[in-house]
């Protein structure tokens, strides 16, 4: 098969068939595998067979199925597929995203998950929701960070980790790339081919009260955020920036 992009009428039917399941999840006190019931499998895969309701893209693209290790091995191989287009004409397509989220729907949509908003497998207008596109953001992870995004994406495909919901939501993040190589050599274990635990988050709850988390990746966007201001970083070495960050950071500089 080709890679398609939903018309219209498609796209529509893909909505109602989510919030469909998204409703019968809810009925079945919020359990993912009761309320993922053989009946809507069977309506999710009879829309994946429906061609009437998408329609192929230019250049053709093959596409096949298949399982991802990770959300950044599943972003890689996006970033091969759609080498030929344009990110402009496709970065925030919604019809496109969409039908992928379907066609993969197997490797986003699990009762492992930790959620199942709709935002996961429909793409949001809104800044702050788009990014928790289960396929899209894979894709402008890769796309934008590189390698770098590995720290983001080292879940499995259906699982929305803490790291990118907490890097991605700064606007300093995503104009500033190189702050996911800084994030990157700070936090990412190349050795155990994980993130290091205990940063994603900049505050935890210690005996029912908020805590700062120490050298956390909020603490390090504060601390770009503070050096935006005073250096030009745009120009500075990753190196030096490191060293520019206070104490607290020293256990993560070595």
């Amino acid at each position: 098969m080709n890679i398609r992009r939903f018309t219209d009428n498609g796209h529509i039917k893909y909505i109602k068939l989510y919030n469909k399941i998204k409703t019968s999840i809810n009925e079945e006190n919020k359990n993912i595998e009761k309320g993922y019931t053989v009946a809507l499998q069977n309506e999710i895969k009879s829309l994946q067979e429906d061609i009437l309701n998408s329609e192929e893209i230019s250049p053709k693209i093959e596409i096949k199925k298949k399982s991802f290790k990770n959300s950044y091995e599943f972003g890689v191989y996006l970033n091969k597929l759609l080498e030929s287009q344009e990110y402009s004409n496709i970065s925030f397509d919604k019809k496109l995203w969409d039908w992928l989220a379907l066609f993969y729907f197997d490797n986003v949509f699990s009762s492992n998950a930790r959620g199942y908003n709709e935002n996961r497998y429909i793409l949001s207008d809104d800044w702050f929701t788009v990014y928790r596109h289960l396929v899209r953001t894979p894709w402008y992870v890769v796309r934008t960070y590189g390698k770098f995004g590995k720290l983001f994406l080292s879940g499995p495909p259906y699982f929305g980790k803490d790291w990118l919901e907490q890097f991605i939501s700064h606007r300093i993040c995503e104009k500033y790339t190189k702050s996911a190589e800084i994030s990157y050599y700070l936090y990412y274990d190349e050795k155990e081919d994980l993130p290091k635990s205990g940063y994603s988050k900049k505050f935890i709850r210690i005996k029912n009260k908020k805590t700062l988390v120490k050298a956390s990746l909020g603490r390090l966007v504060d601390k770009l955020n503070q050096y935006n201001e005073i250096y030009n970083i745009w120009d500075m070495d990753t190196k030096d920036i490191i060293n520019l960050l206070p104490k607290e950071f020293t256990k993560l500089r070595t």
